[in-house]
């Protein structure tokens, strides 16, 4: 990653280094590829719970939709995508009280900071070889 403490796409930061560096601090030899490890299980899953999160708002299913977004929320927060947690955040809260009106971010707004997110974990892997 660059010298820099956030990736930057467009003129915008997208991830946190610091996050990426917390989870790279913990390789070791039994782990050398944690970072890579943990960033690929993200890139696999996250297409699944914005799949339910999509589900979730087109039924009104306020359960299924606080459920992704909660997962969604953590698991970009523990890899330094914090515009993007906060998207889900803010849509996680809405689900929870049952609230979905016009201030909650709509998914092609959450689908489109991920896609964002995802350019940069797979130009981080890339870097990593």
């Amino acid at each position: 990653m660059p010298d820099s403490k956030r990736a930057v796409q467009s003129g915008r930061e997208v991830l946190d280094s610091t996050a990426l560096e917390a989870i790279r601090s913990l390789q070791s030899d039994s782990a050398p590829r944690l970072l890579a490890q943990v960033v690929q299980i993200y890139l696999d899953s996250t297409p699944a719970l914005i799949e339910q999160l999509r589900t979730g708002m087109r039924t009104s299913d306020h359960d299924a939709i606080r459920a992704a977004a909660h997962s969604l929320k953590s698991s970009s927060a523990n890899l330094g995508a914090n515009t993007f947690a906060n998207l889900c955040r803010s849509v996680e809260m809405a689900a929870r009280d049952g609230s979905m009106g016009p201030d909650v971010p709509a998914i092609n707004v959450v689908e489109h900071e991920y896609a964002a997110v995802r350019h940069a974990l797979e130009a981080e892997l890339e870097a990593m070889g």
